[in-house]
């Protein structure tokens, strides 16, 4: 059969076979409703029929939907875990450290136990424990924030459902409607973005929270986390502790539920919120109203979350929540500005070498190397900022109070010149411990930053004879108080420099070494300086943490104190005297403890023997009389005898840095007078014995026992009286012809040896042979000048007193 036709056949046949179907159906349609019509439709085989077509349906639907939740859930959950893959699951301890632990502020306290304040950071936050916040904070938080804070695991599913919704349509106002575990794991842990990734962490972490963690926790965690605006200050604030005293000056305990709501509702929207602008001042009345509002949604919540009664959120909204605003938060830097800055760089000082040694990094390259030093200095101070460390001081508040007082007062103080401010700096120190109970930094912190007490470095005169002259002449077995110096007029050739005293036109011939130390005789101290200078006397000042460079050892002046040192370097050497001859280093930071209480940093006292106590006792005996007859005079009968003091003046060249240590059994306190600009000062200038007269009268008013009343210096058993012949240093029987022996005190160094002339080499050198250089007919000339029957002529003739140099 051809091809054509067998299709035609086909098509023929499908026709028929349509054709039937279609009769069929016709036939079953037409049967079916005449069926239907024939049926009797009773209301009962009405209700099954339509009951049994309804249940189908439905049937039908229910498995629909639920194909459709398997599949959309599926989705989700993988969705979900697509999200989550990369998190890190935490250990239980690192997770709970992660949530409570936070940045907070340094607090800084007095050695008396008064708060100084706290250091300046970014955040100012004082973390406290769940039982040191207001219920009434905790009620309005739960009832604004999280209602059901105690019902759920950590989540509310409504919120997760809005959140995967927004996320699916793509809506840019997402909402989070974030529990507060949510919230704290926000703050905490992940960040503000408004992603699903980020929500979906947020949520798995949740839970596992809950878990770990009681609701108490939870709730001390995030109130000490969250940000709540600005304190008076203009600062930022994070946690109740610091918001309550930076709003209110109370503490998070302390607060009425007007504050308690007001500090609730600020988390929200913290700086729309806060009543403080961010220099401090209270906003205007038109911004002010919408944390009052705030306020009142949080305290209409807490009423009908049944917390508080109608009274009393009546009596809170009344409340005129405005007028209790606090109006400046103690900082240290505000009111202590001097003090502060000190302790700050301390305290970064001894962190930073904390650090670089448990990083096993040398002091010495932390000190040199640049790089290394300024990498533990940044270190160091984030952590000062943000670590919450207690600080314990030295300082002596209500002494360092009363010294402060002194800096009002103009008549203390020169006029300017040119603009640059005259300034008196002081430091007090304990001489046992080393503690520095107070100082006075400078007179002006707005106009002068620099510490004029420990941080300028400046020649510091006369008083540098005691360092490098007389005390180490006195350990060496060379001189006794009692013992002939030489004061005559004398140039040193090699350098064309002629030394002269104070007064230039005065030289004193032969004089006794108490003489020439309490009138701070230049001539004299420079010959004694000649006979010692091979021995390395500066020793014994490095020996108190003063470096003497390599030029100042050398130069024949280093007794008239070129050398620079700050008056806090001045005051550790002073106080070797005062503490029979230990030197204990001065300090100002006792103690820096972690917020939880362990110890990071504790000083150790580290004393170092400088000098034998019969030498310090001694040294003490001549600068005793510097306030009685020397070159600090003016003092004689100007302060309380019922404290013994003994001390030391000194002025550098030109006058342009006046200096006065003093020091008792109990305290060194040290007083220095100048220009930041190192202008000159007026001849014979006393404004510095002023100041320091009238601050040892207070404190003999106010602290007696600080300040060293009725402390004696005790004689030690090394020191005995003995006749001695003062010319030669040999005992009464071996004086040479001529010489009249004296009384003496002397120590167990004290070298006393028979000499067979007055021109034995060891007279001719402490009188000063060695500044003639060589120079042989200077020398003839000086040595028929020492000669004992020349002594009588001279010795207390010229005992008279200079002015203060």
């Amino acid at each position: 059969m051809p091809k054509h036709q067998r299709k035609a056949n086909y098509i023929e046949k499908s026709k028929n076979i349509a054709k039937d179907k279609t009769e069929h159906t016709k036939k079953f349609i037409n049967n079916t409703t005449n069926d239907f019509k024939k049926t009797k439709w009773t209301p009962k085989l009405l209700f099954i029929t339509l009951y049994e077509t309804l249940w189908n349906i439905i049937l039908f639907l229910l498995i629909i939907s639920s194909l459709l939740v398997i599949f959309v859930t599926g989705i989700g959950i993988g969705y979900f875990a697509s999200l989550v893959q990369d998190e890190n699951v935490m250990e239980k301890e690192q997770l709970k450290t992660n949530l409570t632990e936070m940045t907070s502020s340094t607090s800084v306290s007095f050695m008396t136990g008064e708060n100084l304040g706290t250091l300046k950071s970014d955040v100012i936050r004082n973390p406290v424990k769940y039982n040191e916040i207001s219920p009434n904070i905790v009620k309005a938080l739960i009832t604004t924030e999280d209602e059901n804070f105690y019902d759920h695991n950590g989540i509310v599913p409504k919120a997760f459902l809005r959140a995967l919704g927004q996320q699916a349509v793509g809506s840019e106002a997402t909402t989070g409607g974030s529990t507060i575990t949510q919230q704290l794991i926000k703050n905490q842990i992940l960040t503000n973005e408004t992603t699903f990734s980020r929500k979906a962490k947020e949520l798995l972490i949740a839970q596992r929270v809950e878990k770990i963690m009681s609701k108490e926790e939870i709730l001390e965690a995030y109130l000490n986390a969250v940000s709540f605006g600005r304190n008076s200050n203009g600062q930022n604030v994070a946690g109740v502790e610091a918001t309550a005293k930076g709003l209110f000056n109370k503490s998070a305990k302390e607060v009425n539920i007007a504050e308690a709501a007001f500090i609730a509702g600020l988390p929200k929207n913290p700086y729309a919120y806060t009543p403080f602008t961010n220099t401090g001042e209270v906003k205007d009345p038109k911004y002010l109203k919408y944390g009052k509002q705030r306020q009142e949604f949080v305290l209409s919540r807490m009423l009908s979350e049944g917390v508080i009664t109608k009274e009393e959120h009546d009596k809170a909204v009344q409340y005129k929540i405005f007028d209790h605003l606090t109006n400046e938060v103690t900082i240290p830097n505000s009111k202590y500005p001097y003090l502060t800055q000190e302790i700050e760089r301390r305290a970064i000082q001894i962190l930073k070498e904390k650090f670089a040694r448990e990083d096993n990094i040398p002091i010495e390259d932390l000190r040199s190397v640049a790089g290394i030093n300024d990498k533990y200095t940044i270190k160091a101070n984030d952590a000062l900022r943000n670590n919450g460390y207690q600080i314990k001081t030295t300082i002596h508040k209500e002494i360092y109070d009363e010294m402060q007082q002194f800096t009002k007062n103009d008549n203390y103080y020169l006029e300017n010149k040119d603009g640059d401010m005259h300034q008196i700096s002081m430091i007090m120190k304990e001489n046992n411990s080393g503690k520095i109970l107070s100082f006075i930094g400078g007179r002006n912190f707005e106009h002068s930053q620099n510490n004029f007490a420990t941080q300028t470095s400046r020649p510091v005169g006369s008083t540098m004879k005691p360092h490098v002259v007389y005390a180490p002449a006195i350990e060496s077995g060379l001189i006794v108080p009692e013992t002939y110096l030489f004061d005559r007029k004398f140039k040193y050739e090699s350098i064309d420099w002629s030394p002269a005293n104070y007064d230039a036109d005065k030289e004193f011939g032969f004089l006794t070494t108490k003489t020439a130390l309490e009138n701070s005789y230049n001539l004299s101290a420079l010959r004694l300086y000649q006979s010692i200078k091979s021995n390395n006397p500066w020793q014994y000042l490095e020996k108190t943490g003063v470096p003497v460079d390599k030029a100042a050892k050398t130069a024949h002046s280093l007794p008239l104190g070129p050398n620079n040192m700050t008056l806090e370097d001045n005051v550790n050497a002073f106080s070797v005297y005062g503490n029979k001859g230990q030197h204990n280093d001065g300090y100002m930071i006792e103690s820096i403890t972690s917020p939880n209480g362990d110890i990071v940093y504790q000083h150790k006292s580290d004393p170092k023997k400088v000098y034998s106590e019969s030498t310090s006792y001694l040294m003490t005996d001549m600068m005793k009389e510097v306030l009685i007859n020397g070159s600090a005079y003016k003092l004689n009968g100007k302060i309380s005898k019922s404290i013994q003091w003994a001390g030391k003046t000194g002025t550098s060249q030109n006058t342009k840095d006046i200096w006065f240590v003093a020091y008792n059994p109990k305290i060194t306190l040290g007083v220095w007078s100048g220009y930041p600009n190192q202008e000159e000062m007026p001849f014979g200038a006393d404004n510095q014995l002023n100041m320091w007269r009238d601050v040892v009268n207070k404190l003999t008013e106010t602290h007696p026992k600080v300040i060293g009343i009725n402390e004696k210096f005790n004689k030690p058993s090394t020191i005995k009286s003995k006749e001695i012949c003062p010319f030669s240093m040999a005992e009464k029987k071996d004086c040479l012809p001529n010489e009249k022996s004296v009384k003496a005190n002397i120590s167990e160094h004290t070298k006393l040896s028979k000499k067979s002339n007055d021109d034995d080499a060891s007279i001719l050198s402490r009188f000063g042979i060695k500044v003639y250089e060589g120079d042989e007919d200077r020398i003839k000339q000086f040595k028929k000048e020492v000669n004992p029957k020349n002594v009588d002529k001279q010795v207390g003739q010229f005992e008279t007193k200079e002015s203060s140099n």
